[in-house]
């Protein structure tokens, strides 16, 4: 044997530090607040979308149309990058998603028609994509002993970003200058800040994957059909973490089995919940603005994040218990009646209830049905099963916000968005239904 060969043969041997231990505190921290301000920068259009209807020459379509591009985008990007996910370098992907997500909140700021625009959105959903499954999967390696806090603070970063990305973008558009340009250009420059502080903070070697050629076993993945094994097949052997599985099989869990159920309620639950969160994203901005009689894109900003916010806060708390699911649901269920019947009664007051009601309703829910979902599979399916989780989610911001854009060309925003929030109430009854008669059973 060679030298060079037998020191390469040493150094792979050579056991890597554990990265948890590699200044995990500020690592910990770098990566929520990449997280949290890709989502303020994907989030900071809502309070200018009235402005950008006028700027642009577009109505409630072309508004759905944008907030849908970037949602559309992302949810692609979980569908691919889900295959990769947990085997691609962390620090990598972290820094190409803030270099995207950086470009794209500039060019936004100087976007001269509907096309632009939307072509910025979907950049940054691309990048968001990227980053999601990878942040969170960062925090569960670092802080192995902690999953549930790993998956709050997932949870926090994310609601808390989508949260201050309205109030965010209506305080800057005040600051002087052109009100949709000086909020794109400010957040961009924070994202391109992170880059270089990702770079000396978290060494290359420290964010690899821990196995970069096993394959990825997603909860919700079923097990690859195989010809029955012969008696004493090592093929027949459970997988166990001193039995891998076989050549052929999947290591993912098998339908029916815990991870499974918990994976679907999560993804069932985030789809309903998103729906309200996509509205509140897209057309709220100008719903409310009719309500309370107002132009001011900080109070309408600050409307529209109090779902969000009321909903970032209750990720903070360290709630128990199967009752979460059931109550969670049932009171988002209340407050979208409230929000539909907000319309016709009008009021400040109604709209700011209906909204903290709906954001501690879907974060009690949410928070138990996501933590269940992601401490359910081992940490090395961690990073995609999220990305699995948050692609349906997604889609509850898009599909929806689309027939309601569509709806509202038809027959005005007041009677689509009645009807948009009758419609998702009652799913949401029905899912509280579901979920509190299965813990009953069980």
């Amino acid at each position: 044997m060679s030298a060079t060969r037998a020191q390469a043969v040493e150094a792979s041997s050579t056991p890597r530090p554990d990265p948890a231990r590699i200044r995990p505190r500020p690592r910990v921290a770098l990566t929520a607040l990449a997280l949290f301000s890709l989502l303020v920068g994907a989030n900071l259009g809502t309070p200018l979308f009235p402005v950008l209807e006028h700027r642009l020459g577009v109505g409630p379509l072309g508004i759905s149309l944008a907030f849908s591009s970037y949602i559309v985008a992302l949810i692609i990007g979980l569908l691919v990058f889900r295959c990769f996910a947990d085997s691609v370098n962390r620090r990598t992907v972290l820094v190409a998603a803030l270099t995207v997500a950086a470009t794209a909140t500039a060019a936004l700021a100087f976007a001269p028609s509907l096309a632009w625009f939307c072509a910025g959105r979907a950049a940054q959903g691309a990048a968001i994509a990227c980053a999601t499954g990878t942040a969170s999967g960062a925090l569960r390696i670092l802080m192995p002993t902690r999953p549930g806090f790993a998956g709050r603070l997932t949870l926090l970063a994310s609601s808390g970003g989508v949260a201050a990305g309205p109030v965010v973008g209506g305080a800057l558009s005040l600051a002087g200058g052109d009100a949709v340009a000086v909020p794109f250009l400010a957040v961009a420059a924070l994202l391109a800040a992170l880059i270089p502080a990702i770079l000396l903070v978290a060494p290359r070697t420290a964010c690899r994957p821990a196995t970069a050629t096993e394959p990825i076993a997603l909860a919700d993945a079923p097990p690859e059909l195989d010809a029955r094994p012969e008696s004493g097949d090592p093929a027949e052997v459970p997988p166990t973490p001193e039995t891998p599985p076989a050549p052929g099989r999947r290591s993912g869990h098998r339908p029916g089995s815990p991870a499974l159920r918990a994976f679907r309620v999560a993804a069932a639950t985030g789809f309903l919940s998103f729906t309200v969160f996509g509205f509140c994203l897209s057309l709220a901005p100008s719903y409310f603005a009719g309500i309370v009689q107002t132009e001011s894109r900080l109070a309408i900003g600050l409307l529209s994040a109090v779902t969000l916010g009321a909903s970032a806060l209750t990720q903070l708390l360290p709630l128990r218990g199967a009752w979460r699911m059931p109550v969670g649901l049932s009171a988002l269920a209340v407050a979208l009646l409230g929000l539909g019947a907000a319309g016709w009664i009008g009021g400040a007051p109604l709209v700011v209830a209906a909204g903290v009601l709906a954001g501690a309703g879907q974060g009690i829910a949410f928070q138990a049905a996501f933590t269940a979902a992601t401490t359910s599979v081992a940490p090395r399916q961690h990073a995609s099963t999220v990305s699995a989780i948050y692609t349906v989610t997604y889609l509850g911001s898009a599909l929806p916000v689309l027939g309601l854009g569509a709806l509202a060309e038809l027959v005005g925003l007041g009677p689509a968005v009645a009807a948009f929030a009758l419609v998702t109430a009652a799913a949401c009854a029905a899912l509280a239904f579901a979920t509190g008669g299965r813990r009953a059973a069980a």
